[in-house]
C-alpha cells in the first residue's frame, strides 16, 4: 500500500514540478508562465513543498491506515487543484485553492506530529 501511495506521489509531485516550469527544455510555455499569477505560483510551492514532507513521510514508512488514507485524499484534492489550475476558471479559483491548501498544511503537520519515531531515537532515549 505505502508503495503504491509513493508511486502516486511521484506522479502528482512530477507533474506539479512540471507545471511550475512549463515548457522545460522544449522552449514552449513561455507565454503560460507569464499568464501564471503571484498566487497560483504560490499556491504551486506550497503543493511542491507539501509533495516533499509527504515523500519524506512515506519513505519513513509506519504509517497507520487511517494516515494512509489521509495522505490519499491530499493527493487526491491536490491532484483536482492541479488539473483546475490548468482550466479556464483559474484564477477565480485561486483564493479557495489557497484556502484548501493552508487546511491541508495543517492536516498534515498534524500527521507529521503523529508519525511514529524512527527506531535509532527510540533507542537514545534511555
Amino acid at each position: 500500500m505505502i508503495a503504491i501511495l509513493a508511486v502516486a506521489l511521484c506522479l502528482v509531485h512530477g507533474s506539479v514540478a512540471a507545471q511550475e516550469h512549463p515548457g522545460g527544455m522544449h522552449g514552449g510555455g513561455a507565454g503560460q508562465q507569464h499568464m501564471m499569477g503571484q498566487g497560483m505560483m504560490h499556491n504551486m510551492g506550497m503543493m511542491d513543498q507539501m509533495m516533499g514532507d509527504m515523500q519524506q513521510m512515506m519513505g519513513q514508512g509506519h504509517m497507520t491506515p487511517e494516515q494512509q488514507r489521509q495522505m490519499r485524499q491530499m493527493m487526491n484534492q491536490m491532484n483536482q487543484m492541479k488539473q483546475e489550475m490548468q482550466g479556464p476558471q483559474a484564477a477565480q479559483m485561486e483564493p479557495q485553492h489557497t484556502r484548501q491548501l493552508q487546511e491541508m498544511q495543517q492536516q498534515l503537520k498534524s500527521l507529521k506530529g503523529q508519525a511514529p519515531k524512527p527506531k535509532q531515537e527510540q533507542e537514545h532515549k534511555h
